[in-house]
C-alpha cells in the first residue's frame, strides 16, 4: 500500500475512539496530515496529540456531526489550519437497540442524523475543499448491517444501508472531479461501543464472535487499514464499492448436515 501520504490532509470524524481513532492514526503513521474530530473534544485533543508524540502532525476539533453550522466552522478551520484537504472519512456513529415499534421518534432521527446524513453534510462541505486539490477521495464508514439486517437495530440498519446507496451515488456524481468515493462495511469490530455492549450483557461475546468463519471480532486496526487503502492511489481506480470486512460472516450460511455427507 502506498507508505507515504506526505502533505495528505485527511478529515476524519468520530476520531476520538474506535475505527475513526485507528484511521487517523493509521493516516498519521504513513506520513499524512490529520485533522481528528469527535463529539467529545477531549478524546479528538487526546488522538491528535498521541500522533504529534509519535512525531506526526495533526489538528483537533471538536465535532457535532448533527450541527449543520458545527460542520461548516469545522471544515473552514480544518481547510485554513491544515492548507486543504484530500480526504474525508466519515466514521461517527451510534446505535440503539430497539425495534420500529418501541423507538421514540426523536430516537429514530437521531440516529438517522449521526449516521446517515451527517454523512451528506460533512461530504457537502469537504467536495468543493477536495475539488481544489484536484481530486482525492471519501471514504464512508458504513455496515454488514446495510447490507443485511440485524434483529432491533432498525434506526442503525436503515442509516448504513443509506450510506452504502449513497455512497455509489457520490462515487457517480464526483467521478468527472477525480473525487473517488467508496464505503467500508465492518462485521464485529472491538470498539468502544461493542466493548459496553459486552460489559453490559456477559457470556455472549463467543457467540458473536463465532457468527463469523474467522471465529474472532476484527480489531479497530484492521478496519482502518482497508479504509486507507482505498483513500489511496493504490486504489486510483475504484469508486463506488461497498467493501465488506467482516471475518466471512457475509459470504454465506454453513449447513451443519452437509458437514456429515
Amino acid at each position: 500500500m502506498q507508505k507515504n501520504f506526505a502533505g495528505k490532509v485527511a478529515f476524519v470524524t468520530g476520531a476520538g475512539a474506535g475505527i475513526g481513532r485507528a484511521i487517523a492514526l493509521e493516516w498519521a503513521r504513513r506520513g499524512g496530515i490529520v485533522v481528528a474530530t469527535d463529539m467529545n473534544p477531549d478524546a479528538a485533543r487526546s488522538v491528535a496529540g498521541e500522533i504529534e508524540h509519535q512525531g506526526g502532525r495533526a489538528f483537533n476539533l471538536g465535532l457535532d456531526v448533527k450541527s449543520l453550522d458545527a460542520i461548516r466552522a469545522a471544515f473552514a478551520s480544518a481547510a485554513s489550519r491544515a492548507g486543504g484537504i484530500d480526504v474525508l472519512f466519515n466514521v461517527a456513529g451510534t446505535n440503539l437497540m430497539k425495534n420500529v415499534e418501541e423507538m421514540a421518534d426523536e430516537e429514530w432521527y437521531s440516529i438517522i442524523d449521526t449516521n446517515l446524513s451527517s454523512v451528506y453534510r460533512c461530504s457537502k462541505q469537504a467536495v468543493p475543499e477536495i475539488r481544489k486539490r484536484g481530486g482525492g477521495a471519501i471514504v464512508n464508514i458504513a455496515s454488514i448491517a446495510g447490507i443485511m439486517a440485524e434483529n432491533r437495530c432498525a434506526a442503525y440498519s436503515a442509516s448504513k444501508g443509506g450510506v452504502v446507496l449513497l455512497t455509489r451515488n457520490m462515487a457517480m456524481d464526483f467521478a468527472p472531479y477525480n473525487i473517488r468515493v467508496n464505503a467500508i462495511c465492518p462485521g464485529s469490530t472491538r470498539t468502544p461501543r461493542i466493548e459496553g455492549y459486552m460489559r453490559a450483557r456477559p457470556g455472549h461475546e463467543r457467540a458473536i464472535a463465532d457468527l463469523c468463519p474467522l471465529k474472532r471480532f476484527a480489531e479497530p486496526e484492521e478496519i482502518a487499514r482497508p479504509a486507507v487503502f482505498l483513500a489511496s492511489d493504490d486504489a486510483s481506480y475504484v469508486t463506488g464499492a461497498a467493501l465488506v470486512v467482516d471475518g466471512g460472516l457475509t459470504a454465506g450460511f454453513k449447513l451443519p448436515l452437509f458437514e456429515e455427507l
